[in-house]
């Protein structure tokens, strides 16, 4: 089978690898698209951790089409979402219900035309959901984990910062969650107008817009219930923990460069008792999350460029242009 191998920055290798084989209580897997993560794209810039060489793909669809012992056959041919990790199940982490502390953890490679996994992790595709979109059911358990680590207050206003696949995301399932007000704050016009196809109630340019002067007008001055930074930007912490109310959230679901400084006053923080989370993979959430999917309008719209498993490299220099919003890979045309 062929596989993109990184070799470090931006280049990528077209290789040729054994075709994998299920063994006992796996599945092969014929990936059909592959979305390409923000901390890929960070990982070839050499802003996130990662050592080449290296398969990525980690947001992944595809169909069975092989079953190791102990699978029924009969689930051949079933359309599947990929959960890209799977744990041993043993170790002080696992158990404890905390599977992205699995020291032991294995990881599928999307990036390929065939991937092999557990049964248990390939989960299969609502009937009314399509390949190409239920590849964003990783990232979207991502923003669903963080989302249900607290309740949605009653009547809740939630500020979601950027408009990337993590903040639309985010925003979205805030809304199905039961928050009243959503804004999305975002600098570029296309992702807004995404966001708001997607249920955002308010959208705003923060280079042009008064970000603060809205929360202070919808909140009566008390801040959001909800602020979610879905950038990864320490500036932007600091605006998302400055514009929470009293007893509100504060979910940090962008990535950060490794080694930033908590950017808050620690008596702020004590004084109006925030409550600060990071949210970092999909925990438990995956299952939920790829039902939910069906019911977030036009996300079918969300991955904008599919690109052949032979044009990597353009894939990911258009991943890292930020005009676009979620770029793809299709291995196996």
């Amino acid at each position: 089978m062929k596989v993109a191998t990184w070799r470090g920055g931006d280049s990528f290798t077209i290789d040729h690898a054994p075709d994998p084989v299920p063994e006992h209580g796996q599945v092969l897997v014929k990936v059909d698209t592959v979305g390409i993560c923000g901390s890929e794209v960070h990982m070839t810039q050499g802003l996130f951790p990662g050592e080449p060489p290296w398969v990525m793909g980690h947001e992944f669809t595809g169909v069975i089409v092989d079953t190791g012992p102990g699978i029924d056959q009969s689930i051949r041919g079933n359309g599947i979402a990929a959960i890209p990790t799977w744990t041993c199940g043993n170790c002080p982490g696992c158990r404890a219900g905390l599977r992205q502390s699995c020291k032991n953890a294995k990881r599928a490679h999307g990036m390929a035309e065939y991937a092999v996994m557990p049964a248990g992790n390939a989960i299969p595709i609502p009937d009314d959901l399509d390949l190409q979109t239920a590849a964003l059911m990783e990232p979207s358990a991502c923003c669903l984990s963080g989302l249900e680590m607290f309740q949605m207050p009653q009547n809740a206003v939630v500020l979601v910062m950027g408009a990337g696949v993590i903040g639309l995301m985010t925003a979205a399932f805030a809304k199905l969650r039961g928050a009243a007000t959503v804004i999305v704050s975002e600098p570029i016009s296309a992702r807004r107008q995404i966001a708001a196809n997607l249920g955002a109630d308010r959208t705003i340019d923060p280079a042009t817009d008064d970000l603060e002067g809205l929360i202070d007008d919808l909140t009566e001055g008390l801040g959001v219930h909800v602020a979610c930074e879905a950038v990864g930007k320490p500036d932007l912490v600091k605006q998302a923990i400055r514009l929470t109310r009293p007893r509100g959230n504060v979910q940090l679901v962008g990535v950060n460069p490794q080694g930033s400084i908590m950017p808050a006053d620690m008596f702020d923080v004590h004084y109006r008792e925030l409550s600060i989370r990071g949210a970092f993979g999909g925990g438990r959430s995956f299952h939920r999350a790829l039902d939910l999917l069906t019911q977030v309008p036009n996300v079918e719209k969300i991955i904008t460029t599919a690109y052949p498993l032979r044009e990597i490299a353009a894939a990911f220099a258009d991943a890292a242009d930020p005009a676009g919003v979620k770029v793809a890979i299709k291995p196996n045309q």
